[in-house]
C-alpha cells in the first residue's frame, strides 16, 4: 500500500494542523497516523493539553483520510465528531490513528483514538464526513 503522508504534511502547510504542530506519520485510504508534541501553547489553564488541541488533531487526521477517498471535483465537510476524554495528559506526545468504519458516495465514517507514549488511550471519537461537488475557485 502506497503511504500517502509526505503529501498530505504539504497540504497541511499554513493550516490549523501546522499551527498546533501535528504532523502525519503513515496514510493510506482506509487509516491515517499522526503525532503531536505537548508544549506549553498547547495547554489549558490547569496545564493539561486542552481538548480543543486534540480535536483538531483528530478532526484533521480522518479529513486527511476523506481527502484520499474522494474523486476529482469531490471535497467534504465534517458533519458530526463525537468524542469522548477519557484520560488527560501535560507533556509528551499523542499518537492518534483514524480507521474507515464506511466509505460511501456520499459519506465518510471515521473512528479516531489517541494514545499517550505509553500506550494509554487519551480519547475515542467517531466523526461522519459529507462528501460534496466542489464550486470553481475552492482549492483541493
Amino acid at each position: 500500500m502506497t503511504d500517502y503522508s509526505e503529501l498530505i504534511n504539504k497540504r497541511l502547510k499554513g493550516t490549523m494542523a501546522e499551527l498546533i504542530g501535528m504532523r502525519v506519520t503513515y496514510a493510506e485510504p482506509r487509516r491515517v497516523v499522526g503525532e503531536l508534541v505537548v508544549r506549553d501553547e498547547l495547554l489549558q489553564p490547569y496545564g493539561y493539553l486542552h481538548g480543543g488541541a486534540l480535536m483538531t488533531m483528530m478532526d484533521t487526521l480522518a479529513g486527511m483520510a476523506s481527502s484520499l477517498n474522494v474523486a476529482p471535483g469531490q471535497g467534504f465537510l465534517t458533519v458530526e465528531l463525537k468524542i469522548n476524554f477519557l484520560r488527560s495528559i501535560r507533556s509528551g506526545r499523542v499518537i492518534a490513528e483514524t480507521v474507515a468504519v464506511h466509505v460511501g458516495r456520499r459519506t465518510h465514517v471515521w473512528q479516531i483514538t489517541a494514545h499517550d507514549e505509553q500506550g494509554r488511550q487519551l480519547a475515542l471519537a467517531t466523526l461522519t464526513q459529507l462528501v460534496i461537488e466542489l464550486r470553481d475557485g475552492v482549492p483541493r
